[in-house]
């Protein structure tokens, strides 16, 4: 009998251990390390339409069978208006084809999503390991309010503290993620938050969004070129083949530019997407992009009101105050990082510059990590256009160059945070890179907070490396010489080639 009462007791204790969250931390926890709290990019959670039903279909991401399945309804009609250059078909098909992958994604008038289309991936966090290699990842659905992320990421962050029994937590962001911590900030404050590390947010805004959303279209040759070009040593990687691959194609690009086939293409390009663009926005992307208060926050201070009018958004109701409550946050940002600041929470902001923007929109000059203008990441950095040094009497008139790049591009002085903002030079936005990760754990250490003079090897200014894989710190020299001979490579021989062919027979 006692045999079988010590059988019941055991698995009565093991059941009772079942349901017990193991993973929280009673008493509170002594790690010396609170946790980080990751607020993901923008697609950082899958959008769905009628989940879990046979007619499930991902519509963001958007599911490239789908993309194509759509699209290849549509070739005959494009074919067709791009051989007989009717911009009017083309824009209408064009319109035809985002509607059917995107119009599903509408939100109503009052900011809500159509009730088939959920975010089944929408997480919480669970478990109480945490430390510099872990983390609690929010992810969110990108066109809501982001008041209502801030809300959800507030309870999720209470979660996180009673899991790991610590009474604070980290915030590194990612991209939007920024968006999603201004909205916090403002709604919530910043008590309990040990740290806030942003990295490529638009905390205001990108021109991107700014430009798009006031219709501002523009194709130009050398910024389609650029664009291409900076984009080749983040191609996936063949240790064998790369190399040569990204030499050639970058040899095409640049033929192809100093010929004025390019240039040729663009033009006309250009014309048919002004003509056919016009059809597009008001069919396809005015009626579902202005639903979006998450896309509102990406508009910057100075185009929002044109962008208002071109996008007809009604001035008054639910979406409307969901999309000015976050001009609040983005006005208020600044105060509310350094009163964080000033309370004790550690601040870094780490940006990208001198890699060609988006070249669809009339602002491509603008320097940026290729999506989210310098300048708006950084919170007021003085920046030369992309490629291109600050103006001679900028530099001539300029005292204090404590904070100015070695190549001269950049002057961090004008930043909010200029002892708390690095830049790294040609680093694509959001792109995966050890160095910037090891960056940000220096940044996030529990110690005393850490600003651009702490470590020789992480200073203001860096560079990435051409495989993306780290970052050094910036030197002077920017000609394809210099960078032929800091990093040989066969891409960088062929830059170098090129730069001097160029001159001798295109004189550019």
């Amino acid at each position: 009998m006692k045999k079988y009462l010590s059988y019941l007791f055991t698995i009565s204790i093991l059941l009772l251990t079942a349901v017990t969250p193991v993973s929280a931390v009673d008493g509170g926890c002594d790690c010396g390390f609170s946790p980080i709290v990751y607020v993901g990019p923008l697609g950082c959670a899958r959008i769905v339409r009628d989940a879990g039903t046979d007619n499930e279909q991902q519509l963001w991401p958007i599911d490239s069978d789908f993309l194509m399945e759509n699209l290849k309804s549509e070739l005959p009609a494009l074919k067709k208006g791009i051989l007989t250059f009717n911009s009017d078909l083309i824009g209408h098909t064009l319109a035809r084809f985002v509607n059917d992958c995107m119009s599903d994604l509408t939100l109503d008038e009052d900011g809500r999503s159509k009730a088939n289309v959920t975010t089944p991936s929408i997480n919480s966090p669970h478990g109480a390991k945490h430390g510099p290699d872990d983390n609690y990842y929010f992810n969110y659905d990108f066109r809501l309010d982001p008041y209502e992320h801030a809300e959800r990421l507030h309870g999720f962050i209470d979660k996180v503290k009673q899991l790991t029994g610590h009474d604070s937590v980290k915030l590194m962001c990612s991209s939007m993620g920024g968006v999603v911590m201004s909205a916090y900030l403002d709604e919530y404050g910043y008590e309990g938050i040990d740290a806030i590390v942003c990295r490529c947010s638009p905390l205001k805004g990108t021109a991107v969004a700014g430009e798009g959303y006031c219709g501002k279209v523009e194709l130009n040759g050398k910024a389609v070129t650029r664009y291409a070009e900076d984009g080749i040593p983040y191609l996936e990687k063949d240790p064998k083949n790369d190399d040569i691959r990204e030499a050639l194609l970058y040899a095409l690009l640049d033929t192809l530019k100093a010929t004025g086939v390019i240039d040729g293409i663009c033009a006309l390009g250009e014309g048919l997407i002004k003509r056919a663009g016009h059809i597009v926005f008001n069919e396809a992307l005015i009626p579902i992009f202005r639903t979006f208060p998450g896309i509102w926050s990406f508009v910057p201070e100075e185009y929002f009101e044109e962008a208002v009018e071109f996008m007809g958004l009604k001035e008054s109701g639910t979406l409307y105050d969901k999309v000015m409550k976050y001009r609040t946050a983005m006005a208020n940002i600044e105060t509310n990082l350094k009163a964080a600041q000033s309370n004790g929470t550690r601040i870094a902001l780490i940006v990208g510059y001198n890699v060609q923007r988006t070249p669809l929109v009339t602002l491509w000059k603008s320097t940026s990590d290729g999506t989210v203008d310098t300048k708006y990441a950084s919170l007021g950095a003085t920046c030369g256009d992309v490629k291109k040094k600050l103006s001679r009497d900028y530099l001539k008139n300029l005292e204090n160059k404590e904070y100015l790049s070695p190549d001269k591009m950049i002057d961090a002085s004008t930043c909010a945070f200029p002892d708390y903002t690095w830049f790294i030079k040609d680093w694509l936005h959001c792109n995966g890179n050890s160095g910037i990760d090891s960056l940000v754990k220096h940044t996030m250490a529990d110690e005393e907070p850490v600003n651009i003079h702490t470590y020789k090897e992480y200073p203001q200014f860096m560079e990435a490396d051409e495989n993306a894989d780290t970052i050094y710190p910036a030197t002077g020299g920017y000609s394809e010489f210099h960078r032929l001979i800091s990093h040989p490579s066969f891409l960088n021989f062929t830059r170098f080639f090129y730069s001097i062919f160029k001159r001798i027979f295109f004189f550019i």
